[in-house]
């Protein structure tokens, strides 16, 4: 799983973030038409919940048992200490499922047929593109939308072992904590999917929804090999927006606002994402040329580099931009209506006030840079290379720029503003610049030079993700899935809480947006009803994607609980909330 957001209330003072103060970017597209995901909602109440979806009177057990029955406990340490335990790391440039690279894959998968034996059995198994794995429970009646869970199996490479506190493919529990790569990124859900069906399934479980779990491996590197080839076998298979709702890892997870000590009681926000940014890289080639470094030019062809790279930094920098249409919008809303005492005192002003860089700005220096970035495109320099020796001038540089593009603007648009920034520079030094982008045409004059810049994609440019709806008044999916968390996550107390307390928390279902990017990117025409949610909640899921990754297991247990009622609660759904 890529970056995420996380809209705590962690007030970090704007100076602290080191974030110049924001220069307006494209002022006339941002007030008029352009391209937006975004649907502009109908005239809503403010931040209605659904009621709690009861459990279905189905004879099967609750799904509470998951967190309270000892032996089903050390069973699940156990599934998810063995599958960390298998190093399923994929690098960026592992272009052939066959590589023997995806070695470990092959093996993690011979460990789900032994550890859900069940499953193999009564669901119809296909591997997709060699690794890509898709499950099937036919359900009885096909008039019904399937369901469609998605995980992946791979995970990031270790830098160095020797950092970990205990070995990062140890999966080792110490009776509170599952410790490893991919325990909380995302194995925790893969395992948790397999175990909440191999669980119905012993309960002599029959669908009358068909349910599927597709489970990529190459999510860490783009997806292209695994959710690529496995989304268009699907598209395929059953059609457009053919699933009721699709749920991949993801999300903001779980996060309280207030406790049980508070006379307003706590407030346990449930925040899927239910969007995701865009995303482009923009690789930046320079070719100059070489000779001794006892006669050098005025600038090198690092110098040059440099200098594009500051005025990138410094110049037309991205607005936070918070208005109606972002999910975060409506986020807040529930934070000011049901948590008043919890947030900024000039919050529901602002919120009114219609402004949405006022309010984009003012909430991103409240609430630090996880935040503003939800609203706001993010650059990031992440790779530069260039020159072979000390004596000798660099010929080739090159730089990769990462750029997250918010929902109000678009790749095309973060082209634009680099190769304007850019060219006035190659002018200045006789360089020749290309733009070798899809779509944007060569120029007719000029031969290509011996001092050349050149502007290309690492990947194919993401538009930012279509929005899922969020109004459980108008959409009855989100209404059904939203009722079936608030009656998880309100049926039990905090198990991370030291309190003795035993209070059960008020859940406000709301969504929000991600950072980065899921699986899911290549699943926008299966449903309308997509959402990213690990449902972890906050302290109890660390260092994702760094050194000493690991999960609570009661948090673990929590996200087997909710995927064991949805699949109940939408079993035999016609439809309608009650």
């Amino acid at each position: 799983m890529k970056a995420v957001a996380l809209l705590s209330l962690a007030a970090v003072p704007s100076l602290a973030l080191n974030i110049p103060i924001q220069q307006l970017l494209f002022p006339d597209k941002l007030s008029g038409s352009h391209y937006n995901p975004l649907s502009n909602p109908p005239t809503r109440e403010t931040c209605p919940q659904p009621p709690k979806a009861g459990t279905p009177n189905d004879g099967l057990h609750s799904s509470q048992t998951f967190l309270f029955d000892d032996a089903f406990r050390a069973r699940q340490a156990e599934r998810l200490s063995r599958a960390v335990q298998v190093p399923t790391t994929v690098g960026d440039y592992m272009t052939d499922p066959y590589d023997e690279g995806f070695e470990p894959v092959v093996e993690f998968q011979e460990l789900l047929e032994e550890m859900f034996p069940l499953v193999h059995k009564h669901a119809k198994v296909e591997h997709i593109n060699r690794l890509g794995l898709v499950f099937t429970f036919e359900g009885v009646d096909t008039s019904r939308k399937p369901l469609l869970f998605m995980a992946h199996q791979d995970v990031v490479p270790i830098d160095d072992p020797s950092d970990w506190t205990h070995p990062p493919f140890s999966g080792l529990f110490d009776g509170e904590w599952i410790w490893g790569r991919g325990s909380s990124d995302c194995k925790n859900v893969l395992i948790g999917l397999m175990s909440a069906v191999e669980d119905l399934l012993s309960q002599k479980w029959q669908p009358q929804r068909t349910v599927l779990f597709a489970f990529g491996f190459d999510e860490e590197s783009h997806g292209f090999l695994g959710a690529g080839a496995i989304s268009a076998a699907l598209e395929e298979k059953y059609g457009k927006d053919s699933f009721e709702f699709i749920l991949d890892e993801g999300g903001m997870g779980l996060q309280s606002l207030g406790d049980e000590s508070d006379p307003n009681g706590e407030i346990l926000y449930a925040l899927p994402a239910v969007g995701e940014k865009g995303s482009i890289d923009i690789i930046i080639d320079i070719a100059v040329p070489g000779g001794h470094s006892s006669i050098p030019p005025a600038h090198t062809g690092i110098g040059i580099m440099a200098e594009i790279l500051y005025e990138l930094e410094r110049k037309e920098l991205f607005p936070a931009w918070l208005d109606t249409n972002h999910p975060a919008h409506g986020m807040l809303e529930c934070q000011a209506r049901y948590s008043p005492d919890h947030v900024e005192t000039w919050l529901s002003d602002k919120l009114k006030a219609n402004d949405p860089a006022a309010l984009g700005e003012a909430v991103a220096s409240s609430r630090g840079p996880a935040v503003r970035y939800t609203m706001q495109t993010s650059q990031a320099i992440d790779l530069i290379h260039g020159g072979v020796k000390s004596n000798a001038l660099p010929e080739k540089i090159s730089a990769d720029v990462n750029y997250r593009v918010a929902l109000h603007q678009t790749p095309d648009e973060v082209l634009e503003r680099a190769i304007r920034l850019i060219r006035p520079i190659a002018e200045s030094h006789n360089l020749t610049l290309r733009v070798a982008f899809p779509g944007v045409p060569e120029p007719t004059e000029g031969d290509m030079s011996d001092r050349t810049l050149t502007l290309s994609p690492l990947s194919v440019p993401l538009s930012p993700a279509p929005i899922s709806p969020t109004d459980p008044l108008t959409s009855k999916v989100w209404a059904r899935f939203a009722g079936v968390a608030r009656n998880v996550f309100e049926s039990h107390s905090n198990p991370l809480s030291k309190s003795a307390s035993g209070a059960k928390p008020t859940v406000v279902v709301t969504g929000d947006v991600m950072t980065g990017n899921t699986d899911t990117r290549f699943y926008w025409s299966l449903s309308e009803n997509i959402y990213r949610w690990s449902p972890s909640r906050v302290g109890g899921s660390l260092n994702i994607h760094t050194v000493d990754e690991r999960i609570r297991l009661d948090v673990h247990l929590e996200g087997m609980m909710l995927y064991y009622d949805l699949i109940r609660s939408f079993d035999t759904w016609d439809g309608e909330s009650k």
